[in-house]
């Protein structure tokens, strides 16, 4: 076979190669020319949106910066307003020393118990027929006079006779 031929031959086969590729690369380049419209369309509505957010950027900063002076102005009320609690709490506080101190002061005191214990129970009811006895026994009567009768004059006595 001569060299001719075979160069012919592969120059033949090189040659059917590229036009096979050569229509395959124009099918997809009408492919992209059909697509290409819509990508036209795309990049401006991808134009639009972000005009848009820059817009929303904007206003969302705007927005931040009136709340962040209305915040600073809320919080210089919240200060001036701390602040009149607090002397209004220290001179309540003096005035609550005061009127304890004018209390303990006019305080009249307290009755005399003459070294009487006070029992920590309430004497249970005695029959009738003891009554009479107490009639006769005046002591007993003053020392009924201090026995506790609900549980808050116990707790009261008790706390009277710790203080002694």
């Amino acid at each position: 076979m001569p060299f001719s031929l075979f160069l012919d031959v592969l120059i033949a086969i090189l040659l059917v190669a590229t036009i096979a590729y050569a229509m395959m690369l124009n099918r997809r380049l009408s492919e992209l020319r059909k697509d290409q419209a819509e990508l036209e369309q795309l990049a401006a509505s991808f134009n639009d949106a972000t005009l848009r957010a820059e817009e929303s950027i904007h206003k969302l900063t705007g927005s931040a910066d009136d709340m962040k002076r209305d915040m600073q102005e809320t919080l210089k009320k919240a200060e001036a307003l701390r602040e009149d609690l607090n002397f209004l709490i220290d001179r309540a506080g003096m005035s609550a020393d005061k009127l304890e101190e004018k209390v303990r002061n006019n305080r009249p005191e307290p009755p005399a118990y003459a070294g009487k214990k006070v029992k920590d129970t309430v004497a249970p009811p005695e029959p009738k027929s003891s009554v009479k006895a107490k009639a006769e026994e005046p002591a007993l009567l003053e020392e009924e006079e201090y026995k506790p009768k609900t549980d808050a004059e116990r707790e009261l006595l008790k706390a009277l006779e710790s203080v002694r």
